[in-house]
Parts: C-alpha cells; structure tokens; sequence
C-alpha cells in the first residue's frame, strides 16, 4: 500500500486540496437540467445493438463485422440504462455509434441495402442519443447557462465524446502492471522531497528562473499563401537530478530543440498574442486553422506567435503527438507541465528584450489554456491571459476518462485521484495564485463541452475571483468562432490597451 506520507502531512495536504476544490464543489447542481425522459434514451443504443448482435447469424464475416458496434453499442445502452452514466460509458457509447454507421456500408454487400440501412440508420440514432445523454450529464454552478437540448447540439456533444474517445485510447504508455508499480514508487519518493522543499505548501516555488532566450534560430517560409517563420532553440530545460523521474526524462531527450511558429506584421512594433494549443495539435496546419490568422493577424491587427507543447507536433518522438498527457504518469506529467511553462517564458523574454514588444499577452484552448491559466500565475511580464476551455484539474480529468483497467491499477498501488492531486499541485492553476489584475484576466467556454466539462471552467472563474467569461452554447471544437469568445477576447485585449 501507498504509505509514504506521513499523518500530519497528509491532513494538511487534504485540508488545503479540500479548500481548493471548494470552488467547484460549492458551485455544483446536482438538479435536473432537462427533462427526466432522455434517461430512456440509452433505449435507442440497446435496440441498435442488439439488432446488430441478431444479424451474426448471416456467417463468419458478417460475425466479424458486428461484433465491435453490436457489443460495444448493447454494452453501453444497458449501462446507461441499469448501472451508471459517466464518461467512459458515452465515450463508448459515441464510439460505437461512429463503428455502426461506418460497417454498415461494408454490411450492404452481405445483408443487402435495406438492411444495411436499418443498422446504419439505428447506429446514427444512437450517436444522437448519445449527446442528448451527454447533454443531460451538465453539472455546473447556477451562473453556468444549461445546454439547449437540440438535435444540432447534441451531434456536436456525441462528436465531443468520440473525440475524448479517441484521446483516450491513443494515449501511452497504459498505468497498469509494471508502469503503475513504477508510479507508485516515484510517487513515494517524491511526496517527502517535495514536502521538505516546500514545494507542496508553496506550489510556485517549484519552478525555476529560465534564462532568456536571445538567438533562437528562425526560418522563413510560405505555408498557404502565408509568409511565416519557423523559430527553433535549445530548451535547456532538465529536471532536477533529485527529482524521481527524471533520469527516465533526460534518456528519452524528449524535448531538446523547441519550437514556435509565428506570424508577424511588417513595420514598426506591435503587441503580441501567444497562441497555446491543445491536445494532440501542434503542427502549423492544425495551428493555424485553431487561431484564426484571418481574424487575430489580420482582423486584430497583432502579431502572432504560437509554441509547441512539449511531446507534441515536431517535438514528438512517436507517431501520436502528446500521447503522454493524461497517462497518469504522475513525474511526467510535472516534468512536461514545468518544461512547458520554462520554454513559454524564455519566449516571452526573447519577445520583449529581442523584438521589442510593447505588450504581450497569451491564449490558450484545452490543454493550452491550462498551460496560459499557469503562466499567469508564473510570469509577471504578461500583460493579459485569456483561456478557452482550460482543462484546470489534471487529476480530476485522468481519473474521470482513463480505462477503468487503469484506474483500478493504480488504486490497487495504493493511489487515487487525491494522491495525484496533491503531488500535481505545482503545475495545477487552482494552487496557485494569478499575478495578472483581475480585469485583465478571462475565460470562455462550451456549456456542451464533452472533452473538458465547464465545471473546469467554472472551477478557474471562482479561483480567479470571478473575472470576465463567456459561455457559450456550443461544444469543445468551437472555440474563436463563438462570439462570445470573440467578446471576451477583444474587451479583454481593450483592458490591456493592446487595441
């Protein structure tokens, strides 16, 4: 068993995270957001799968061909209907509605077009029903605006699902065996080194003072009719040598060369907004179509410099770009949050001693706005930090979305989700204070939000001292094209006199 803390440590520790997570535990409803009757409506996946599972009976192929959807499908619907909703049930759920409509095209060569059309047509019913049910799972504070439960709505919500689905499952290495007993021993070690240096009780003092950056490399080149830069520099970035883990870190060299794409205004000085992506993005495609140049470069008038995480895009060292983040490797993941925090401020220096911004702010969706929410906690030379769907409880999303196989791993270590929230709190924003004035500090977000639920949101606003948010009725993906984001962005931006 996990015994590594002792007594007195461990009650302060809960007490702190308790204090904490008050913000969005008091914020709660745990009343009805619609009416009961979409409870039923794990019905329609159970019929869909089980008219599935019925036409196995065709031969081995067509065996074959049902199992994935028939069972995931009848498996899910009875949860819903006899056991307990939560993520992983409408992840699957999603999933497996995805997979009917999919093989219902190769199932027309073998059963014939009316068939194949009533499974197809069953399997998109059920990824409907999905979303409803997703929808109906909206739990946030009373300023949180409920879900419109609208056919539109709910497709985007069930798209959510097979998103954080697929998240999920490309996400290694898996915490269970060998990998959750290596957890749990790093884990031990760490709890009594961190509590000596004081880095539990006094989260930001984890982190280090990164040297300027002075000459990075930069790179001209054309992308889509787009004159943008590639800038590339040495992190420099180790892990304390003290530190479990990070002999682990240096020899896979994950992160050695850093990387920024940026896209700058000819002429004199302009303010510069830095663009934080989320999960699994990071190359320039994926960036440019997140932020929008037509609106922020060109409509806004700024410059625009977006990093690469770390682990992700070209500074991945496998073919799925962040598959570490949410594996519940508890070291990793301080190591990458640190690493990623180091390399955003070495850039923020090099833009104000370097090209002499005159102001500089940051913008970040899922992932990214949990890294923007911690550098507004860390860096006093931001001018404004707005956050977009900010995943700000990392212990409570792997917990709540990770395979119940790795979850049961863990615990039977000796672990649960406030062992990981209590050693994550250096890298998590709901520890830490913001140095950005309140006006000067925003959010927005999806109230159908299925990859990170607005309680997340909600859980930062109340920490945050309530400042500026948009909520919008959308789900993750939506992001800049809301316009309420657009909203809190640009009287966000007024505030910080960068328009």
């Amino acid at each position: 068993m996990f015994r590594s803390r002792p007594p007195d440590v461990l009650g302060r520790l809960v007490s702190e995270r308790r204090s904490e997570k008050s913000n969005r535990e008091d914020g709660t409803v745990l009343g009805p957001v619609t009416s009961q009757w979409w409870s039923l409506s794990p019905l329609v996946p159970v019929l869909a799968g089980s008219l599935w599972l019925c036409t196995a009976t065709s031969g081995t192929p067509m065996a074959l061909l049902v199992a994935p959807p028939g069972a995931l499908l009848l498996g899910t619907g009875l949860s819903g209907l006899l056991w307990a909703v939560g993520a992983r049930t409408l992840q699957y759920m999603a999933l497996a509605s995805v997979l009917g409509v999919v093989f219902a095209f190769p199932a027309a060569l073998i059963l014939g077009p009316t068939a194949a059309l009533v499974l197809g047509a069953g399997s998109a019913a059920s990824f409907l029903a999905t979303g409803y049910l997703a929808l109906t799972e909206h739990r946030s504070s009373p300023e949180v605006p409920e879900p419109e439960m609208a056919p539109a709505f709910a497709a985007r919500a069930a798209t959510d699902e097979v998103s954080m689905c697929g998240i999920v499952l490309t996400t290694w290495p898996l915490a269970v065996g060998p990998v959750a007993a290596r957890i749990r021993r790093e884990v031990s070690d760490a709890y009594p080194l961190f509590e000596e240096r004081g880095w539990l009780s006094e989260p930001a003092t984890y982190h280090r003072e990164p040297p300027p950056l002075e000459a990075p490399s930069i790179r001209s080149m054309s992308y889509r009719g787009r004159d943008v830069e590639c800038l590339t520099f040495d992190s420099l970035y180790e892990p304390r040598p003290e530190e479990p883990g990070s002999d682990r870190w240096l020899s896979r060299r994950y992160d050695p060369t850093a990387y920024a794409w940026v896209l700058r205004h000819p002429g004199g000085a302009r303010p510069w907004l830095v663009c934080v992506h989320g999960i699994r993005v990071g190359s320039l495609k994926r960036n440019l179509s997140l932020f929008r140049p037509d609106y922020l470069h060109e409509e806004l008038g700024l410059n625009i410099l977006m990093p690469v995480l770390p682990t992700h895009g070209p500074r991945r060292r496998g073919p799925i770009s962040g598959e570490r983040t949410l594996s519940g490797d508890v070291m990793d993941s301080l190591h990458t949050g640190e690493q990623a925090i180091w390399d955003l401020r070495r850039l923020v220096s090099w833009l104000r001693r370097s090209e002499g911004a005159p102001a500089v702010g940051a913008i970040g969706h899922s992932l990214g706005g949990y890294v923007v929410a911690l550098l507004a906690s860390l860096e006093r030379d931001l001018d404004f930090a707005v956050v977009g769907n900010p995943a700000v409880d990392p212990a409570n999303m792997f917990w709540t979305n990770a395979p119940a196989m790795v979850t049961h791993s863990l615990s039977a270590e000796g672990m649960s989700e406030e062992t990981l929230e209590e050693l994550l709190r250096p890298v998590s924003p709901l520890a830490l204070t913001p140095l950005i004035p309140l006006g000067r500090r925003a959010i927005f977000a999806g109230v159908g939000d299925r990859v990170v639920p607005p309680t997340e949101a909600d859980s930062l606003w109340r920490h945050w001292g309530r400042p500026r948010i948009g909520w919008y009725q959308g789900a993750h993906g939506r992001f800049l094209r809301a316009p309420q984001a657009r909203r809190v962005l640009e009287d966000t931006l007024h505030a910080a006199g960068m328009l």
